[in-house]
């Protein structure tokens, strides 16, 4: 009996301290955020060949075609202004994110100020990563 309640109590305490796999990967809309406010940072600080590394090469981009038609795609709109301007007072990026079958995210960020008209990026996961596929300025 005492081996018994020694395996258990061993169990228990590593289920404690283990943290599920699906909790220590971040969600989609938190790895788009983190990509493009580093793409922003590198952006305005004129560093290129980092503002670069945010973005995939056609040869990867032209192997998946972006789901265009489909209607979540299609309805994506971008946050209003107001909510802009208050998401940048705070120093937030203000973004607009549409996440389809886990591989593909439109997004709309107002990326230079909150007046001026979002940017429109396309983003594509390949792996783990999220990197920029198409960017449609403001």
């Amino acid at each position: 009996m005492p081996l018994v309640g020694r395996a258990a109590a061993c169990l228990l305490i590593a289920l404690a301290w283990s943290v599920p796999l699906a909790a220590q990967q971040a969600s989609a809309e938190d790895a788009i955020r983190t990509e493009l406010l580093e793409f922003y940072r590198d952006y305005r600080a004129d560093h290129w060949p980092d503002v670069l590394d945010h973005f995939w090469v056609g040869k990867i981009t032209a192997r998946w075609t972006a789901p265009t038609a489909d209607s979540a795609w299609i309805d994506a709109r971008p946050i209003s202004g107001d909510s802009a301007c208050a998401l940048e007072q705070q120093g937030k990026l203000a973004l607009s994110i549409v996440v389809i079958a886990d591989r593909w995210a439109r997004v709309f960020a107002a990326g230079r100020t909150c007046t001026a008209p979002p940017d429109e990026l396309w983003m594509l996961r390949v792996g783990g990563a999220w990197r920029i596929a198409r960017m449609i300025r403001g």
